[in-house]
């Protein structure tokens, strides 16, 4: 079942490419910013504990890694925050992600989540859960899994 807010955001993005006869190359970064997110704070919840180290993170990653601008960052944050509150269905979210976003894109998103997962040095069963979860709707091989988990390993490291 789809959240309400979710459902809207998306009708909303998707109205907006049907009218202006837009491609998802033509979608702003936010919106492409929006649906990261909502998967990284899906992430950071997945063992209970989405701490301030995980935040943080999220936010590093969307000013360094996204290039968002303070006030845009805040307003994905709140975004995919309230998303995630409203109990998205992942499926929905990463085939949004899949149809939306090409293989490298997808590899370098989940260097993101790994990096998310690592941050605070313990990979519970539940976070370990989701990320095989998230390898078969991705459409990721076992190898392009740990060859992300292993980049954001060493990018935590530097």
């Amino acid at each position: 079942m789809f959240a309400r807010g979710y459902l809207y955001y998306m009708l909303e993005i998707f109205e907006k490419i049907k009218k202006n006869n837009l491609k998802i190359d033509d979608f702003n970064n936010l919106d492409k910013a929006t649906l990261i997110t909502t998967l990284l704070v899906e992430c950071a919840k997945s063992d209970d504990n989405f701490s301030e180290t995980e935040n943080d993170l999220i936010k590093r990653i969307l000013k360094n890694k996204l290039h968002l601008e303070d006030s845009d960052i805040q307003n994905c944050l709140s975004k995919a925050t309230k998303n995630s509150e409203e109990s998205i269905e992942i499926y929905s979210l990463t085939k949004d992600i899949r149809d939306n976003f090409n293989k490298e894109e997808i590899i370098l998103i989940f260097e993101y989540l790994w990096k998310i997962i690592l941050s605070d040095g313990v990979v519970d069963d539940f976070e370990s859960s989701m990320m095989t979860k998230l390898t078969g709707l991705f459409h990721l091989s076992g190898k392009e899994n740990a060859e992300a988990k292993n980049n954001a390993k060493d990018s935590l490291n530097q």
